[in-house]
């Protein structure tokens, strides 16, 4: 910069921008770094006409360009410069294309509800908006990415804890809250949102929308029907094995043992919407009296 200290002032060079000082040189460089206003500067820094030649002798400086170092200055300065803004913008514009795929890609998109919906009008061509428990399984394996939970998908049902209405159904807006709060949670932003079946509020947009249970509960409710049924069992071999049967009692016993094996489970909801386990015979379409009946 110091061998265009002396240039006479014409063409860019004004008295805010010349190389007359270091502050205003810095000025200078910085509007050139923008590519403003450099083919003025550069027209002044070689501009060897009507100028005062350098005079040694008398101490003069001379107020001349110089054509040769002005053009190698100045190419030099503007390639550098451009080469180093140009990449900074493409880095700043591709960080933040990076960043809004990321954002993308962790979050789900209307694509992805748009997806599910369609996948539910084929399990749900009426338009009830339910389907049957039975079909939940199928329904979570046939969906797409982000969404989908691939078969075998029995314990993430469970642990999902979807809400169940009368009949067995499921309702869709149940389903997709669950598959929203699992998707987040694999994410590591769990939604803390967990609501206890009693304190459903029914709203007005779903008919017919009475749960009585949920995935987690149906899985209790099982659980706590094998038990008693073990029970029972152990129980009627505990008493068979007590006493020494005769050959009329070794058909009775075997009847007995029969009759065990038909035993079978069924869990009902009461009035109140309390949970009762119910053991009886399969062959009979009703509990018999000898039915025994548990609180779960």
């Amino acid at each position: 910069m110091s061998f265009f200290m002396n240039v006479k002032l014409r063409a860019g060079l004004t008295d805010v921008y010349n190389f007359q000082t270091f502050g205003q040189s810095i000025i200078l460089l910085f509007q050139m770094s923008t590519s403003a206003g450099w083919a003025e500067v550069l027209d002044g820094i070689i501009n060897e006409d009507d100028c005062d030649d350098p005079e040694p002798e008398f101490g003069k400086a001379g107020d001349c360009g110089n054509t040769a170092v002005g053009i190698a200055f100045l190419l030099a300065y503007l390639v550098m410069s451009f080469l180093i803004i140009i990449n900074m913008y493409i880095a700043v514009i591709l960080e933040n294309y990076s960043q809004a795929t990321e954002e993308v890609q962790e979050g789900l998109t209307d694509d992805d509800y748009d997806m599910y919906y369609e996948i539910w009008a084929q399990f749900d061509p009426d338009g009830t908006q339910y389907v049957r428990y039975d079909q939940l399984s199928d329904f979570l394996d046939v969906l797409e990415p982000p969404l989908q939970i691939h078969k075998p998908n029995k314990y993430k049902i469970i642990s999902m804890d979807i809400p169940i209405c009368k009949g067995d159904m499921m309702y869709c807006v149940d389903i997709l809250d669950a598959l929203t709060k699992d998707f987040f949670a694999r994410k590591g932003n769990a939604i803390e949102e967990a609501v206890e079946i009693n304190e459903v509020q029914v709203a007005l947009d779903r008919p017919g929308y009475e749960p009585v249970s949920s995935t987690l509960w149906r899985q209790r409710e099982e659980y706590c029907a094998r038990l008693i049924q073990n029970a029972w069992r152990k129980h009627k071999n505990q008493q068979a094995g007590g006493s020494q049967p005769s050959e009329g009692q070794e058909g009775g016993s075997k009847k007995e043992d029969d009759t065990d094996d038909n035993l079978t489970s069924s869990v009902v909801v009461d009035e109140e919407g309390g949970h009762k386990v119910v053991i009886q015979n399969s062959q009979s379409k009703s509990p018999s009296i000898a039915s025994h009946i548990t609180d779960v």
